[in-house]
């Protein structure tokens, strides 16, 4: 007791809750007695709970056990309720065929209780996405009520397939080359078994065997993989009342092989007229068009080629497409062979050269088939060859020597057919005039370089002199040339116009000037004259 007369009970514990009597005796006037109850609360511990580990089947007629929630350690014996998708269940405390619950309460070592719900129910398939969770509700003093929640958690159902559905999973238009999927789902779990068939006929299917998935995949298809298939679903606690069997059809855009005429290569000589043909068929009728190279050269099932050249040889690629049918294409290539006598790319060219001695490369091109062998009529360096196709390039390095100078080099290609040559004229390359180093006149071209230089320097000369006489009639126009003492004769016949020209000059030849800038040719002249 305190000094106050206050009962103190330090860290009480359960076994405190109990009524207390506090007596006062006041001798003659006799004693008095007052009571009061002590009631010890405590929350208790989180809540636990264990969900069964069982698959629960829907086609069970008995409440099945769900799950047990604990709640330890609390004083007064603490609620458990639960509840389904944030909904009460209001589960009965009696045993039936639908939902009630089994509780039990335990009175612990402290004194403390701990109570534990176990709830059943008779599960459908709606419950399977169902969350589950128990709800602990508790008093506190001053009539305030705690309460604390489970974790949720959820179950595994068993339960037979009711609808089946069969897609392809695939772009709008199907063509060949696709890569397409058939997907066959039922709704039953665990998930049943898919067998797949391609139907032939009434009474004929293939077997493509069965999948866990029910995904049918059908890499690369082509205009064979075009029909309908069937999926069987095997869930055998599915009642008979229930289509286990759904069909597709899928249509499979193609294009069969194009037909060229003449096929693969035709060999024509150099001047004839041909005509190439393509045909094509598929589950539309295509569009064709003619290509060589990356060149667009035609449209439609003939391409005419008039006097064939060597440059019209190659390959020619029928093209085969459907418009409505985006990326469908085929395409087939025919190699046009032109043969004849060669024929040089340049007959004549001329060269130029600084001086003897300097090394020179001659290019010799020719076209030909078959292919043109090249000779050179001078020998130097190994001469080099490439093919490109039906044309033959040969290079010669050679040194620049007075008989090479007054002949010329001469390449010829020659084939079965006949030959053709080309020849290179020498020729020295003119010298500049001016003190610049002269450069190296470039293959083809002739040099002009002393030309161009005068030509400039002309230019200049007559710009220089334009300025100067522009300087002195400007300046004479504004007065502003000093003149001598003598008269100042005018160019033009008018006198005393402000407008005339004047031009004043200072000599020691003064009659010759005098007749020269008189207007009627005569001297005379004063002694300072302009």
């Amino acid at each position: 007791m305190e000094a106050g007369h206050s009962l103190v009970i330090k860290a009480a514990e359960v076994i405190d809750e109990r009524a207390f009597s506090c007596q006062v005796t006041a001798g003659a006037a006799g004693s008095g007695m007052g009571v009061t109850q002590l009631k010890v609360y405590g929350a208790p511990e989180a809540p636990e709970v264990i969900p069964t580990s069982r698959t629960l089947s829907v086609t069970e007629e008995d409440a099945s056990e769900i799950a047990t929630c604990t709640s330890k350690n609390a004083n007064p014996v603490p609620t458990i309720s639960w509840y389904r998708d944030g909904r009460s269940l209001n589960a009965s405390t009696e045993r039936n065929k639908e939902l009630y619950v089994v509780s039990r309460t335990v009175k612990e070592a402290s004194g403390l209780l701990s109570v534990s719900s176990t709830l059943y129910l008779r599960v459908n398939k709606s419950d399977k996405d169902s969350n589950f969770l128990c709800h602990v509700s508790y008093a506190m003093p001053h009539g305030k009520v705690g309460s604390a929640e489970s974790d949720p958690f959820q179950l595994t159902l068993h339960y037979f397939t009711e609808n089946v559905q069969f897609s392809v999973d695939s772009p709008e238009v199907i063509k060949e080359g696709d890569d397409i999927e058939l997907q066959c789902q039922a709704d039953g779990y665990p998930p049943p078994e898919y067998v797949f068939y391609k139907i032939k006929s009434e009474d004929t299917q293939v077997d493509l065997g069965s999948h866990t998935n029910g995904i049918l995949s059908l890499p690369h298809v082509t205009k064979a993989d075009g029909g309908t298939y069937r999926c069987q679903v095997l869930d055998f606690d599915s009642p008979s009342t229930v289509e286990l069997e759904k069909e597709v059809t899928i249509s499979v855009n193609y294009l069969d092989p194009l037909v060229l005429n003449p096929n693969k290569t035709v060999m024509a000589r150099l001047g004839e007229n041909i005509e190439l043909t393509c045909s094509g068929t598929g589950s539309q009728m295509p569009t064709l068009l003619w290509k060589k190279g990356k060149t667009k050269v035609g449209d439609g099932e003939r391409l005419p080629l008039s006097s064939l050249s060597y440059h019209m040889a190659g390959g020619y690629t029928c093209e085969a497409s459907v418009p409505s049918v985006p990326g469908l294409q085929r395409t087939q290539t025919v190699e046009v062979v032109v043969e004849g006598t060669p024929q040089v790319e340049q007959p004549q060219s001329t060269r130029h050269y600084q001086s003897l001695g300097q090394k020179l490369t001659f290019t010799c091109s020719a076209f030909g088939y078959p292919e043109p062998e090249i000779k050179w009529s001078v020998t130097g360096e190994e001469p080099s060859a490439r093919t490109f196709g039906n044309r033959v390039v040969s290079e010669l390095s050679v040194e620049v020597t007075p008989e090479l100078a007054q002949n010329g080099v001469t390449c010829w290609a020659e084939n079965e057919h006949g030959k053709a040559e080309q020849t290179f004229l020498l020729q020295m390359a003119v010298a500049p005039t001016t003190s610049a180093s002269p450069v190296p006149a470039v293959d083809g071209e002739q040099s002009q370089g002393g030309s161009t230089v005068a030509v400039i320097a002309v230019c200049v000369c007559v710009l220089l002199l334009l300025l100067i006489v522009g300087f002195f009639y400007f300046m004479q126009r504004r007065g502003q040339l000093p003149c001598g003492g003598g008269e100042k004769r005018s160019l033009t016949p008018k006198e005393g116009n402000p407008d005339d020209t004047v031009v004043e000059m200072k000599t020691d030849k003064r009659n010759e000037q005098t007749g020269l800038l008189s207007p009627g040719g005569g001297g005379g002249g004063g002694a300072n004259e302009c």
